[in-house]
């Protein structure tokens, strides 16, 4: 268990600037670095999910429970009320508590369910100093240094959920889970549920229920082929369309498949009826994205003959939370429904 200081009005401000100095400045952000154009790799490898919420303690706004995580256990407000994240937000919207402090790039200034939540730092870089001004009483974050970790919870309760450990839907369960809105959570996964059956009968009404569907994404020096993670969630696991028999054989052997990297002889054997593409941003990516296309290797796949090759954004399509999600759902419904030549 894991104890925090607390400050209270009456403290000098001489216990405020060692606090400060304990925090110190962060020169990188508390989760795991993202592969290429974040992409998730794997969670490290002393890591543990954990999830179980312990029985709460004392009444209404002061009562306290007990929650098991990665890092261990800590006594969390049994109904947070002021709540920062360094990953979450997506998932905390979608439980319907609005956090007040998160990293700058989960926010996303379309969307005004984002607006109104201060930024706490950057991807390379947590403002402690930021956070400790907002005065949490809990802060939820994704992997962290032991050391990270420590900083964290003397500013506030802090429980670590792994960012590989779960999918979509299981980071929304375990986020109800810490914040006591499990009954919200499954709201949540019930609403969306209703949405991928609907997205389902119309595709299936377009192309078919047997019709194969690949990803590929193009690096200047890597081709992969996805598996169930980022763009892969929304296709295969969301909607469960079918996948290239080698595809689904790497999916069986790991279930949280996010890619596997190829060589371009291999190729034919990933083809399918339909094809999404991504690019890494940037001309090497594109120039080598035009050489593929002139080999015969690529314009023999079954998408590529029969024109169902539809080249996506990696912006709107890498994204990994419930609003992605629900974006790249109603694009995919777009796509796979047009007028076919």
């Amino acid at each position: 268990m894991f104890k925090r200081n607390r400050l209270i009005g009456i403290v000098p401000m001489l216990l405020l600037v060692l606090l400060l100095a304990a925090c110190g400045n962060a020169n990188n952000a508390p989760e795991n670095a993202a592969a290429p154009a974040g992409e998730e790799t794997s969670a490290p490898a002393n890591e543990t999910s954990a999830s179980d919420g312990g029985e709460a303690s004392g009444e209404g706004a002061s009562a306290k429970r007990v929650f098991k995580h990665a890092l261990g256990e800590t006594v969390i407000p049994a109904h947070p009320e002021r709540v920062v994240t360094l990953q979450y937000v997506s998932q905390m919207l979608s439980v319907g508590v609005k956090p007040i402090g998160a990293l700058d790039y989960l926010l996303d200034g379309q969307d005004p369910a984002f607006q109104g939540i201060e930024e706490v730092g950057s991807s390379e870089s947590v403002n402690y100093e930021k956070i400790l001004s907002l005065k949490p009483d809990l802060i939820i974050a994704a992997d962290l240094e032991q050391a990270d970790y420590d900083k964290l919870s003397k500013i506030a309760p802090t429980v670590s959920v792994p960012w590989m450990g779960y999918d979509v839907f299981g980071h929304v369960k375990v986020v109800g889970d810490i914040l006591n809105r499990q009954k919200e959570a499954a709201a949540w996964q019930a609403g969306f549920d209703e949405k991928i059956k609907a997205a389902k009968e119309q595709i299936a009404g377009a192309i078919g229920a047997d019709k194969t569907v690949a990803i590929y994404r193009i690096d200047p020096k890597e081709f992969y082929v996805y598996g169930v993670r980022n763009i892969g969630f929304t296709l295969y696991k969301a909607l469960d369309l079918k996948r290239p028999a080698l595809v689904q054989q790497e999916i069986d052997k790991d279930p949280n498949l996010w890619a596997i990297p190829i060589s371009l002889e291999l190729l034919p054997d990933y083809g399918a009826d339909y094809a999404f593409v991504t690019l890494l941003p940037g001309e090497d990516a594109e120039k080598r994205f035009e050489e593929i296309k002139s080999s015969a290797l690529w314009k023999n796949i079954p998408a590529v003959k029969n024109g169902h090759v539809f080249q996506i954004s990696m912006d709107t399509w890498l994204g990994y939370t419930p609003h992605d999600i629900e974006t790249q759902l109603q694009e995919a419904v777009k796509l796979l429904t047009q007028p076919q030549p």
